[in-house]
This record gives C-alpha cells, structure tokens and sequence, in this order.
C-alpha cells in the first residue's frame, strides 16, 4: 500500500497466517494479480513527484521544475519564468536582479525600491532592475540559480532580517552566487528597528544564527544586532 498499491489487490494475491504478533507465514494465493501489483510498481516512478503523491506522500520529493515571478518598473503586469530540465535558462532582461522576499513589498516595487534607495544605500536606477520575487528560500532552487548568476550586474537582497532571510542569503552563496555581487540588503538605522520590534527572536532561532555567522562581514553585524535585542524584523514592516 505504501507504492500506491490498491488494498484490495493485496487482499486478492496474499493471505496472511499469524504466528505471533511479529510474526507471519504469507502465501500467494493468485499469481495473476500478483504479476498485475509487479507490473503496477514497475511502471511507476517513484523518485517523481507524481510517483511519490501515488505512493501517498508527494512531499518526500521535489516538484519537477520551478517558477519565478519578475517585473520591471513601469510594466503593467509582472512575467512568469519557468524552469524545467528540458528548457533552455532564460536570461534577465535587465542588467541588475532585486530579490524580494515579501509579497506586499513585491506588489509595491516602486515603493519597496524607494525605501531601499533611501534606507539601505542602493544606488542603482531603477530602470536597470529587474524585480524577482523570492518567496522565501525557493528562490535558492537549483534550476533557478543559473538565471540568477546569468545577471551582469549585482544581484540584491531584500530579505527579512531573521534567521530565514540570512540562511536564504547563505545558500545562494553556497549555490555558487558570487560574493562580491550578491549583496544583503539592510536599513542604516538597523539597531534603532530592532529596538523597537516586537517580533521577538525565540531561543532556539538565536541558537541556530551560529550557523550562518562568518557569511559576510555585513550579516554578521545584523547577527550581532539580533542576538542583543532577541528581535526579528520582516521587511513588510518597512511600509509602515
């Protein structure tokens, strides 16, 4: 049953005969259905997403594919990127890639990129950004990284300042994003947020910060930040 074999079936091809509790002698009673529940299993792959949900449990492998939604500055309607192994990567339209993680920011880009020219020193126009939305750490998919890594420019990082938004921020590094060209996002006026946030860290995320200190000189302050104050913030706060 757990191949996604009908219960029915086994009843019809074996028939158990306890011993104990642990222990039991089957037989097969009909060869036919039993050539029939081989010939089921054969024919299913179970290391594929749709073997897997038939076996019961999709979740144990990963979706064929992915998606990514971008959008420029003055278009009306964002795109839809997919990637599948069987497609040819396609290639950013402009020269710089803006990752952000929230939703709400990323329905707001403009304002979102205002907040981040103001507050988190980028310089770029933003006629040379693309926005991609990151929905937390699926943008680190593997299919995903060669059209991040075909970007000319920088690759940026809004991400929330947490535990989630700095691993994130790390395993695109170790996908083989470049240092140098991939840059964390962050207010300048980090420790004054911070203070009054009240999405509090709990232990075990400070605790587990340990992880992803020494990425960059620049995580590891935001690091030192929340381990001082015990609070998060999510960048959605930024629109207030």
């Amino acid at each position: 049953m757990k191949v996604g074999v009908a219960e029915k079936l086994i009843d019809i091809a074996f028939t158990p005969t306890p011993y104990s509790d642990r222990a039991y002698k089957v037989e097969i009673c009909c060869k036919d259905t039993l050539l029939e529940i081989k010939q089921q299993i054969e024919s299913r792959d179970l290391g594929s997403r749709v073997g897997a949900s038939v076996a019961g449990n999709s979740h144990k492998t990963s979706v064929n594919g992915a998606m990514l939604v971008t959008w420029h500055a003055k278009q009306p309607f964002p795109d839809v990127r997919i990637f599948t192994d069987n497609r040819d990567v396609p290639v950013p339209q402009k020269k710089n890639i803006l990752i952000i993680e929230n939703e709400e920011c990323f329905l707001n880009k403009e304002d979102t990129y205002q907040f981040a020219a103001k507050h988190c020193g980028l310089t770029i126009p933003i006629e040379a950004i693309e926005f991609v939305y990151g929905s937390g750490n699926s943008i680190t998919n593997r299919r995903i990284i060669p059209y991040l890594k075909a970007t000319s420019g920088q690759v940026l990082c809004l991400f929330d300042l947490d535990l989630g938004g700095l691993r994130t921020y790390a395993n695109l590094l170790k996908a083989g994003l470049s240092l140098a060209c991939t840059k964390f996002l962050f207010p300048s006026d980090l420790e004054d947020r911070l203070k009054v946030s009240k999405r509090k860290a709990t232990q075990d995320e400070l605790d587990k910060l340990d992880k992803v200190y020494g990425v960059t000189s620049e995580t590891d302050l935001i690091i030192t930040a929340i381990r001082h104050y015990q609070t998060t913030i999510e960048q959605e706060s930024y629109r207030a």
